[in-house]
């Protein structure tokens, strides 16, 4: 959101970054506003008609009904937006079988009774039988990919006639984009084979946006086919987190789509780099922990200069999010160091570590949040107030720098033209 006022002969622009569920309003002279990366949204229309017309249209898939016996339904944690609640009636109302709904986690903190009552709506959640995915699960194996990754999978998941995933399209660092294939690897694998696959994210095209020739990809596309996804359902959502676009069947097809769509409405292209970047993590549940907020750099650090400046927004109420993340950050001194490392034997937990210390190898590093300054600190961000954002940009660049403010960062890609 942006307006515009006059004040002391320039023209200024407030714009409103998330907060948590909160919003926090800049005033940022239009003198100095490269860009506002504003999301070409699409409004939403009626969600029920939107996902009813993907399941009952499934493209490379059976339908629903004709899936029988034992069933997983592999839906998203506490830290992805994917309104889970929504969407199961629709596919729970088709399925005759012996349901059992897993929370693909990776290797985040399993789900809790209170949180699965959250994410799934409590009749779902009493009513029906789910369960957590977790490093301390049974695993079944299921051999190697072409990329040499050893796959082993959730037993819970692996033992069942059929697989359904169900999830949200956004940008992801460097699998290019969440969904489709993600709900399989990492969300229902063993840590060996979420590592494995993760060491590929130093290739040059691992990166947000890009599916063709991403080795991180291809890889867990390959896994979820080994796997045997029956069904998937991927919705992509606007910022006020309405459904815009739905789409089922194979997860291939699935996220395809998606991610066409989000290119649509979330790349921004920009002529020039920017002095500096203001961006916010897109609020809750993005900015739930640094773990997660910390993408919301990714989205910008390629079009802001060299020795620029980026000031993060990000709530942070869990604080870190990883206490890996957190004891890994002091033991490194540079990313090439870490990356050494991460070559020889990739950690989860690191890979954050890496992408922390590249960036402020390139930028300086501000944060808005609820952390504490030693936190900020700790992770190569200095902590300061709202009023401070622009005094701070003014002393390393002047009172003509550029800057590019991204409210949406998480989800919002700012490329070169």
């Amino acid at each position: 959101m942006k307006t515009f006022f006059i004040s002391s002969a320039f023209i200024h622009m407030e714009v409103s970054f998330p907060y948590g569920r909160k919003n926090i309003v800049i005033d940022i002279p239009e003198k100095n506003l490269l860009k506002v990366a504003e999301a070409k949204e699409k409004k939403a229309g009626n969600e029920e008609e939107i996902i009813k017309k993907a399941i009952e249209n499934p493209v490379n898939a059976k339908k629903l009904e004709k899936l029988k016996g034992k069933i997983a339904i592999v839906v998203d944690d506490k830290t992805r937006p994917c309104p889970t609640k929504k969407l199961l009636p629709y596919i729970l109302e088709k399925l005759k079988g012996e349901i059992k709904i897993i929370f693909a986690t990776g290797t985040h903190v399993p789900v809790n009774e209170k949180e699965a009552e959250e994410l799934l709506g409590k009749e779902i959640a009493n009513e029906y039988e789910w369960v957590s995915h977790s490093q301390k699960a049974k695993f079944v194996d299921y051999g190697v990919t072409n990329f040499g990754t050893p796959l082993f999978f959730n037993a819970e998941f692996a033992n069942t006639d059929a697989k359904i995933l169900i999830g949200d399209v956004e940008y992801h660092y460097f699998a290019g984009y969440g969904g489709g294939r993600k709900s399989v690897l990492p969300g229902v694998a063993a840590e060996v084979t979420i590592e494995t696959n993760h060491k590929r994210m130093f290739h040059e095209k691992s990166r947000f946006g890009i599916l063709d020739g991403n080795p991180v990809h291809e890889d867990m596309e390959e896994a979820a086919d080994i796997a045997g996804v029956d069904f998937c359902l991927n919705v992509v959502m606007n910022s006020r987190h309405e459904i815009v676009g739905a789409f089922a069947g194979d997860h291939k097809h699935a996220l395809r789509q998606g991610a066409k769509l989000v290119d649509e409405m979330y790349r921004v292209e920009i002529e020039q780099k920017a002095d500096a970047a203001i961006i916010a993590a897109d609020g809750h549940p993005h900015d739930i922990n640094l773990y997660q907020a910390m993408k919301a750099i990714q989205t910008v650090i390629d079009v802001v200069k060299e020795g620029g400046t980026i000031v993060l927004i990000a709530e942070c109420k869990e604080g870190h999010g990883s206490e890996k993340f957190y004891n890994e950050m002091e033991k490194y001194e540079s990313s090439e160091e870490i990356k050494k490392d991460l070559l020889k034997k990739f950690v989860m937990g690191k890979h954050k570590v890496y992408y922390m210390l590249k960036a402020a190898e390139k930028v300086k590093l501000y944060t808005i949040t609820d952390m504490d300054e030693e936190m900020a600190s700790h992770f190569k961000m200095e902590k300061i107030g709202e009023d401070e954002i622009l005094d701070k940009i003014y002393e390393r660049h002047g009172k003509e720098a550029k800057i590019i403010a991204s409210p949406h960062a998480t989800t919002t890609l700012v490329a070169l033209r």
